[in-house]
């Protein structure tokens, strides 16, 4: 099936969206870096073998060409120019192509003031050179490369012969042209009209085509600068084009994607190497780019047959880049988390479900469908062209259940959206008073109609804890020590009001119930508290005879204790933020869903597992000790996230343990506004802020606790090593402190690290994490 032409094709990288927004900041930055000196572990780790290793070009050379035009000189040019290795930064833009016998390439070069980059060393410079190819029979577009290699295999591996692999061109001192001002011209090597080995690649004006370019050495560069166009006309607009996937939503995730030594970023650059005859010779595996970015995020779900799902590349210096064991942060078939078809510089994003085959598809399903034996296929063996008869948009086969769209919807998720908690009020709540909730269960999809929860099917379903609800009340929004509850150690009131399912709340008659909490607020308490309902509805969402937990989303209340207004809890962490990377945050089994505000009722400062730490348990086999872990929100997100620099081990539901030692973060930890709203994460006011509990011994009490001060604990987690935990130690930082009866800390020591660490300070923690190069991917526009 053929794609069709959008009405408008892609502008060229450099000029649109994403350029004017890095050169704003760069502009108020001033000689800030975009790229963070500590790398991203796992993915950008990655030496992948398209791209890498020779640079040859094929064909014989010619001589320097004398098409093309200089560039524009570009805003700023009037203050001057600057020589390349003296730059802030660079930012390429291509002006021109003009194909011929000689394929020339017009660039220019600017810093962040908009100054001419003159002197660019030739061996510095590298150049794609690609056509678009429809496709054709049912098969996807492609791009295709003008510039390929014969790559020999190492030998110790399981390919033998050499493969096939896209490259680029290293530019050389006679074929690059310094103009003096910031603009350049390239004249590629080769008669862009007579390739014919390793690969015959036919030029055809009519096709589109793109240059991207690739710019070496120690200063930071903005873009690759591809230029998308089409020779036969010269329009960079209008044409048939395949944008699918773009920078944007690749990095609300991995904040800035850069492989092969940092240098390619952009999606637009990857395409032109990562085609389909491209394939690692060591592995066999291809590396054609929806193939491979499909199978690594597949990672445990993907994989190729022969290899019983291992997916694997050898990189640059024989490195096994082994992804049989990722795991992806959400659910597989959320394919708009990456092909985001809101966005208008994606106009082909709909690819993923109208464009159906088997090479699009099985890069997910290999690892238990064959389309070419037909193994585990209801269909049999199948080709391109006959997918879209089942799978393809607008068939009446199955009534259209297993077309592509349909077959990635998440039936529980399309559940969830017949539910929406409501915490309507809280009374009562005055210290000596028993808190009263008042809360529903609505239908948005029904006119907000409510649900009967002591009745409905949905919440009755108790078997196995199917059906949860409760509402949960923690004091108070300062810091949640919730001391008196009883809910020991540290966590909130809890309250089953499933009256079905053994709980206790009062049907008011009009789609509304009430709770009585059955501990009352402490004499003495001063503040605020917060209410919350949480838990999931159980039913069948997909019709195969299992009851299915639904997620929804947490409501979540304050109240006045003794404030004339109630004080909502600090927010430091937006849950969007989160959901970049997990799409809907549901932990506990569903019960605990997209607010974090919930989750730090529990996860308060005073709490641990230690009540899940059972001699002969999965927790002991797990963790290897009885020694209780805090869970203190601040502590365990970021121990879980920091990997094996944290080594973080806790025990749960069941007296099961979770080893987190093993997590690849796939953003960059310096990101602390990966997740953090900007300002709310340094310093920690240790006045306010209250250490987490690391050895709670007596559940019921705080004064025998062992705590760590706040900014200790939390910056610990990643700068876990000896030498670190010294320096902490040696400014303030107590590892050994107490609480008191109502769970504040208690120390002496005074923790000193605003001197150095905090705004404005020679240590600045936003300055020294490297915060601003991160500052377009931290506004979440992603349309």
């Amino acid at each position: 099936m053929p794609e069709a032409r959008p009405a408008e094709g892609p502008r060229p990288r450099g000029v649109g969206r994403e350029r004017e927004k890095t050169v704003m900041w760069l502009k108020h930055k001033g000689n800030t870096r975009r790229f963070a000196a500590v790398a991203m572990a796992g993915l950008l780790a990655l030496g992948l073998a398209a791209c890498e290793g020779d640079d040859g070009s094929p064909g014989a050379p010619g001589s320097p060409g004398g098409g093309g035009s200089t560039g524009p000189t570009g805003p700023g040019s009037g203050a001057g120019f600057v020589d390349a290795s003296q730059a802030d930064v660079i930012f390429p833009t291509v002006t021109g192509v003009t194909v011929g016998q000689q394929t020339v390439v017009s660039f220019r070069l600017a810093d962040s003031r908009g100054r001419g980059v003159v002197g660019l060393a030739p061996g510095n410079l590298r150049l794609a050179i690609a056509k678009l190819v429809p496709g054709t029979q049912g098969g996807s577009s492609y791009w295709q490369s003008y510039i390929n290699v014969l790559r020999a295999p190492a030998p110790g591996f399981v390919g033998t012969r050499p493969e096939i692999q896209a490259t680029t061109e290293t530019a050389t001192a006679a074929r690059l042209v310094d103009s003096g001002n910031g603009s350049y011209r390239y004249t590629f090597s080769f008669d862009i009209n007579n390739v014919t080995a390793p690969l015959a690649v036919p030029y055809e004006a009519s096709r589109t085509h793109r240059v991207a370019l690739q710019i070496d050495g120690p200063v930071p560069v903005d873009n690759n600068a591809s230029y998308t166009w089409e020779p036969a006309s010269g329009a960079i607009t209008g044409i048939f084009s395949r944008e699918v996937v773009d920078n944007d939503t690749c990095n609300a995730c991995h904040d800035g994607l850069a492989f092969h030594g940092g240098r390619r970023n952009d999606t637009q650059y990857c395409v032109t190497c990562h085609n389909p005859g491209s394939v690692d010779p060591e592995s066999t595996n291809t590396v054609n780019m929806s193939t491979m970015i499909h199978n690594i995020h597949a990672g445990r779900n993907g994989g190729v047959v022969r290899d019983g799902g291992r997916y694997f590349i050898v990189g640059y210096r024989n490195i096994v880049h082994d992804y049989s064991d990722v795991r992806f942060t959400q659910d597989l078939r959320n394919c708009q988390t990456c092909h985001e078809e809101s966005d208008t510089d994606t106009p082909q994003a709909s690819n993923w479900r109208t464009v159906v085959n088997a090479e699009a598809c099985g890069s997910c399903h290999h690892s238990n469908v064959d389309f070419v034996t037909g193994r585990n296929h209801i269909a049999g063996a199948a080709t391109d062209d006959q997918c879209g008869a089942c799978h393809g948009p607008g068939t009446s086969f199955a009534g259209g259940a297993i077309t592509a769209a349909n077959a990635h919807r998440i039936p529980t998720v399309e559940a969830g959206k017949r539910f929406q908690f409501n915490l309507l009020s809280v009374a009562s709540t005055a210290p000596g008073g028993f808190p009263v909730v008042t809360f529903s269960v609505t239908d948005p999809t029904n006119n907000n109609a409510p649900y009967n929860i002591h009745a409905d099917a949905p919440f009755t379903q108790c078997a196995g804890g199917a059906s949860r609800l409760f509402v949960d009340i923690g004091w108070t929004t300062a810091e949640y020590t919730n001391v008196g509850t009883g809910f020991n150690p540290g966590q909130p009131v809890q309250i089953n009001v499933l009256n079905a399912c053994g709980g206790n709340s009062v049907n008011n008659g009009n789609g509304t119930f009430t709770v009585t909490s059955p501990v009352a607020v402490p004499a003495g308490l001063t503040g605020s508290l917060a209410a919350a309902l949480e838990g999931h509805p159980a039913l069948d969402a997909d019709g195969n005879g299992t009851i299915d937990r639904i997620a929804v989303r947490n409501a979540v209340r304050y109240a006045p204790i003794t404030d004339t207004v109630a004080k909502e809890r600090r927010v430091v962490v937006e849950i969007a933020r989160c959901n970049d990377c997990h799409q809907q945050l549901s932990l506990h089994g569903n019960n605990r869903t997209d607010s974090i505000e919930t989750c730090v009722l529990c996860h308060a400062p005073g709490a641990t597992d230690i009540n899940r730490r059972v001699a002969g348990s999965n927790c002991e086999t797990v963790t290897g000790t009885l020694d209780d872990q805090t869970i203190d929100m601040k502590v365990m997100i970021h121990a879980i996230h920091a990997g094996p620099l944290a080594n973080y081990k806790v025990c749960g539901f069941g007296n099961a343990g979770h080893d987190y030692s093993d997590v690849v973060y796939v953003g960059r930890l310096n990101n602390c506004e990966g997740c953090h709203k900007p300002g709310t994460y340094y310093p920690v006011d240790s006045t306010v802020v209250v250490g987490p509990t690391t050895s709670a011994n007596n559940p019921a009490i705080y004064t025998d606790d062992v705590a760590t001060s706040p900014n200790t604990a939390v910056c610990g987690t990643c700068h876990s090593t000896d030498t670190a935990r010294a320096h902490m130690a040696a400014n303030g930082g107590d590892y050994a402190a107490g609480k008191d009866a109502s769970g504040r800390m208690v120390s002496s020591n005074l923790e000193t690290c605003t001197l150095c660490h905090g705004p404005g300070r020679e240590w600045d923690v936003r300055v020294k994490h490297n915060i601003g190069a991160f500052e377009v991917h931290n506004a979440r526009d992603r349309n």
